[in-house]
């Protein structure tokens, strides 16, 4: 497994690529309430692709905020993440 952010992670099986997010169990009734857990998020063909799938992520998150952003917040939160992804300089 591969850490991308201290939030999202990358597995892999022999079929596709698997993008994880770390997240803590919030159901007061599962005996792993509080536990952090890797939750699915997504399976991917390709690597760029399953890098695609945490810009898509956090595109829609940024969008379903509560606060009011203009097309030019959604625009810069976009070219941020992207500049992340391609910091990691991987070569896919």
């Amino acid at each position: 497994m591969i850490k991308v952010t201290d939030r999202f992670y990358i597995d892999a099986n022999t079929n596709c690529y698997v993008l994880k997010e770390k997240t803590i169990v919030q159901d007061e009734n599962s005996k792993n309430y509080g536990q952090e857990v890797l939750k699915d998020l997504g399976y991917y063909t390709s690597l760029e692709s399953c890098l695609q799938g945490i810009l898509k992520t956090t595109t829609r998150e940024f969008i379903a905020r509560e606060e009011e952003n203009s097309i030019n917040d959604l625009i810069k939160e976009i070219k941020r993440a992207e500049e992340y992804l391609k910091s990691l300089n991987l070569k896919v």
